[in-house]
């Protein structure tokens, strides 16, 4: 009978920890540029909601021949402060600038902001902005959003003319 020979197969711990500190290596490496694809892919994605949002809002108003105001919202029924947590749209009948519970809500879109926070200075220190039921223009609203982000090179201004276009531009300090 013939002694058969089996090879192992697997890494030594020296081939082990060599592996395991290019690998650190690597990561320590393209951690900066992967927070920075991070955060530019955010503001990207804020202004693309808010362009797509803040037409909405126009084009219903012009359609339904009603103010509909846009507000932060963190529960996605009611008004409040924080544009970080979501917007809500609603028709605003008595033009209160606050989600009654007989308006009618358009719609409700949830944000979480991971690498930086949004805020909107409009005139008036009014936190929302309404878009007039005779013509879709955001008449006495006029304002900005500021994107603060995490890395200083991303801060963004996203301002609303008075035709109810935004323009985003970038920001040196926030």
């Amino acid at each position: 009978m013939g002694q058969t020979m089996f090879k192992i197969l697997g890494f030594t711990i020296s081939e082990l920890i060599t592996c395991i500190a290019i690998l650190a290596l690597l990561v320590s490496l393209s951690l900066p540029h992967f927070n920075d694809l991070m955060i530019s892919n955010e503001v990207h994605q804020l202004k693309r909601t808010l362009t797509i949002h803040i037409q909405k809002s126009k084009s219903d108003a012009q359609t339904l021949r009603r103010n509909v105001t846009l507000c932060a919202s963190q529960d996605l029924l009611t008004c409040d402060r924080d544009w970080n947590k979501g917007f809500i749209s609603f028709i605003d009948t008595n033009n209160n600038r606050q989600r009654d519970p007989s308006e009618t809500l358009l719609y409700a879109i949830p944000l979480n902001y991971k690498y930086g926070s949004l805020d909107w200075r409009g005139t008036l220190r009014i936190n929302s902005i309404t878009f007039q039921g005779d013509s879709g223009l955001p008449r006495g609203s006029n304002g900005s959003f500021f994107y603060c982000a995490n890395s200083p090179k991303y801060h963004t201004r996203i301002k609303l003319s008075q035709m109810g276009h935004i323009t985003p531009e970038p920001l040196a300090t926030c």
